[in-house]
Formats: C-alpha cells, structure tokens, sequence
C-alpha cells in the first residue's frame, strides 16, 4: 500500500474514534438525565399512593350507596 493510502485509512480511522467519542459523551449525558427522571418518576408514584387509596374508598362509598339505594328502590316497590 502506499503512504497516501494509509495516511487516508489513518484519517478515517480517526474520524471513527472520534465520533465514537462524542457518542460516548452524548451517552454519559442521557445516562445522568434518566437517572434523574427515574428519581422524580419514583417521587411522583409516591405521592400518587394516598390519592390511589382515596379514590378507591370513594368509589366503594359510591357502589355501597348504589347498593343501598337500589335495595331501597326495591323494597318500596315490593312494600
């Protein structure tokens, strides 16, 4: 092979290694970003829990009146 080939091959070779850098840079970047919106996602469910909790209980609250009212709409019907 001769000198400019190789010379080329060098320089392309090192474009490579370069952008492979800026790729592991970009990488390291994003990494640090996920770590923090895995923190503030965990954050947000915990905060979401009592809210989860309370709805529930509402909407029990709401199916036993349902229940309680249809019995009641039955037995007067019946009476």
């Amino acid at each position: 092979m001769s000198d400019d080939r190789l010379k080329r091959i060098e320089d392309k070779v090192d474009k490579v290694v370069d952008q492979i850098s800026e790729v592991n840079i970009t990488l390291a970047k994003q990494h640090v970003s996920l770590k923090e919106h895995i923190r503030r996602t965990a954050l947000l469910e915990d905060k979401m829990e009592p809210i989860d909790r309370h709805v529930k209980m509402v909407n029990g609250a709401v199916k036993l009146l349902l229940i309680i009212s249809a019995l009641a709409g039955i037995y007067m019907v019946f009476k």
